[in-house]
């Protein structure tokens, strides 16, 4: 009879066991977005897509901090409709939703081409065309938050605006990226980088949504610093140019961090 008593208490505690650990599953993520949110320029890509998502990247970083589970949809290259597609793609359990897209809806490359390459164009003509992207880019991330509560009701959405490239206009004019672009340009980049980033905010609001901004540590090592958390131009993979350096990723990705947890 203690035997059978024994063995039906193990049972029992074996279940519950088994209940507890299925409760304590890691919350997911989801992210969607560009190459931003891919990691570009952190290196230590996966080999098994084209996508070189870096395990290296600030959603990867924060969810190794917080023990969750990662869903990384995000490709260099994506636009507002490239994002909307990997929206369809977000777990229905997913606890947050990453997005960070709008830069190459504004044509980063093409202005960077513009400005940075001799005979590239008009660096200040791109910059005033890219600036007629804006009101599209608003409303094509409140129809990405609108996808993703589809897909996962409960999910928090967040949205992500750009870590500053250039910052200061006079102190990059001194700086070695003064050498490529003059002093209006370099005011015209981060006017723009500022209308993208205020664009993104105003749509997180409109959406229900939340919006991260990235640390002041992160904007004081700009391009324009002498010790740059940035890819300089034409150094190294012409892939990874112009992408937060792993030392960035991993400061974004204590904030993105915080806010997972809160």
């Amino acid at each position: 009879m203690l035997r059978a008593a024994l063995a039906c208490a193990a049972v029992i505690a074996t279940a519950s066991l088994g209940f507890s650990l299925a409760a304590a599953a890691p919350p997911q993520v989801a992210a969607l977005g560009d190459s931003y949110m891919a990691g570009v320029g952190a290196g230590d890509y996966a080999v098994t897509d084209d996508c070189r998502r870096s395990a290296r990247s600030y959603a990867a970083d924060a969810t190794r901090r917080t023990a969750s589970a990662l869903i990384d949809e995000s490709c260099p290259g994506a636009r507002i409709p490239q994002v909307l597609q990997q929206a369809s793609l977000v777990p229905a359990g997913a606890s947050f939703v990453l997005v960070q897209v709008g830069g190459n809806d504004v044509g980063f490359s093409s202005i960077a081409i513009a400005c940075l390459v001799p005979q590239g164009g008009s660096c200040l003509d791109r910059i005033a065309e890219s600036e007629a992207a804006l009101p599209a880019i608003g409303a094509g991330l409140q129809d990405i938050a609108r996808a993703a509560r589809t897909r996962a009701p409960r999910a928090t959405i967040v949205f992500a605006g750009y870590p500053s490239l250039l910052s200061g206009a006079r102190a990059c004019a001194s700086s070695a990226i003064g050498s490529l672009l003059n002093i209006a340009e370099i005011r015209a980049i981060i006017e723009l980088q500022r209308q993208l980033d205020a664009t993104i905010a105003a749509a997180a609001k409109a959406a229900g949504a939340r919006y991260i901004d990235w640390p002041r540590a992160v904007d004081q090592h700009s391009l324009c610093s002498p010790s740059p958390w940035f890819v300089t131009p034409f150094s190294g993979d012409p892939q990874d140019s112009l992408h937060p350096t792993a030392k960035a990723y991993a400061n974004m990705g204590r904030s993105v961090a915080d806010l997972l947890r809160r």
